[in-house]
């Protein structure tokens, strides 16, 4: 039962190092966000004492508070950086806490299980336009008194959420906390998919007022590929073998909020069917031969008992051996991709009854016309 604990334990670790990018920070410990020594960043290779803040200069990826960590924000930040989460859904509850007028330069803040915000004070937080505040389940934003119209999240130039929902605010803290925080889009697709198949586009519009939003999406791709849609989940066929990027803004009833986001696609080409080696005749209780077919490199064939649909009778090989005589199909699929031919190759195997000439020494086995 130890060794079953230590290998639980080291794929853990392994699985979290590896889902980790240059720059990003982590809390250590609680205290000012400006306070060093509660970070740590990761170099690409380990986690090691932060020398600066989340921030203070450029190129800052990904910030946590976790570990139990209560991390106080009360200055502007001068530099940008991608995200900040906090809580790790484990072990004592991670805070973020506003103390004074502030702001973050991220384009979203996810309040994810096991974390809580609070405004201590009665002051403002500033988000850039277009940022998400995100509640997911079981994370929070503090509501207790004294709740105030001046505790204030403002998104772009725009009060969205006041912890009572006073002065001229869009929603109230209890709304974000019902609604699973601001208005955020996190778009995401079917890909990959094959030249023969149709993209599906989804927006994933979560927050409060996210019920009556607008969407817009455009796209780029191979060539001069362009792309625009106003529904939430759109559709897309037609395409070329190729990479594409789709961006979709979700924006609030009365265009106040907007949020971005962007997903990547991925199309593949699809094999052409695969090449007969020819149809195959057999006598009535002689050896059965097996079909073969050929595909390029990277491919293998799949075969079934009908042109279209059908059984699986094989799956993974350029040759089959069946049982009776009649129709075979092969299907060719590319590997990696998944992505099949449009059309099968029908392979025939005829069973025909033949004439048996014996002399003292030799038996004949002659194919009847």
């Amino acid at each position: 039962m130890l060794k079953t604990y230590i290998i639980i334990a080291f794929c853990f670790i392994i699985s979290f190092t590896f889902a980790q990018s240059v720059n990003d920070y982590r809390s250590v410990g609680s205290g000012n966000w400006t306070n060093v020594s509660i970070w740590e960043v990761y170099n690409g290779t380990a986690w090691v004492a932060a020398t600066t803040y989340p921030g203070e200069i450029a190129g800052t990826n990904d910030v946590s508070i976790e570990g139990g960590d209560s991390i106080t924000v009360s200055s502007f930040i001068p530099n940008s950086f991608n995200s900040l989460t906090v809580g790790d859904g484990t072990g004592a509850t991670d805070t973020l806490l506003v103390s004074g007028t502030s702001n973050l330069d991220t384009s979203r803040i996810t309040i994810a299980n096991g974390g809580f915000a609070s405004w201590t004070a009665n002051v403002s937080l500033f988000l850039p336009a277009g940022a998400a505040f995100v509640i997911e389940p079981g994370g929070s934003l503090d509501t207790t008194r004294p709740c105030s119209a001046s505790k204030r999240l403002v998104i772009g130039s725009t009060i969205y959420a006041t912890c009572n929902g006073g002065a001229g605010a869009d929603f109230s803290f209890t709304d974000l906390n019902n609604g699973g925080g601001s208005l955020s889009v996190t778009p995401s697709s079917n890909s990959s998919i094959c030249t023969s198949e149709t993209l599906t586009l989804f927006a994933n519009v979560s927050g409060t007022g996210s019920s009556t939003a607008t969407f817009s999406w455009t796209g780029t791709g191979p060539g001069s590929y362009t792309f625009s849609s106003i529904l939430e989940n759109p559709t897309e066929t037609g395409l070329t073998a190729g990479s594409y990027t789709y961006t979709v803004t979700v924006t609030s009833s009365d265009g106040s909020i907007t949020n971005t986001g962007s997903t990547d696609v991925v199309v593949s080409d699809s094999p052409n069917a695969p090449v007969s080696n020819g149809n195959m005749i057999a006598c009535t209780g002689a050896t059965i031969p097996t079909l073969t077919v050929s595909v390029n490199a990277g491919e293998t064939v799949d075969w079934y008992d009908a042109a279209t649909g059908g059984t699986l009778l094989l799956s993974n090989n350029v040759s089959y051996t069946p049982t009776a005589s009649g129709s075979y199909f092969a299907e060719a699929r590319n590997i990696a991709a998944g992505c099949v031919s449009s059309t099968r190759t029908e392979i025939v195997l005829t069973i025909k009854t033949c004439t048996i000439i014996t002399n003292s020494r030799i038996t004949f086995r002659v194919k009847a016309n």
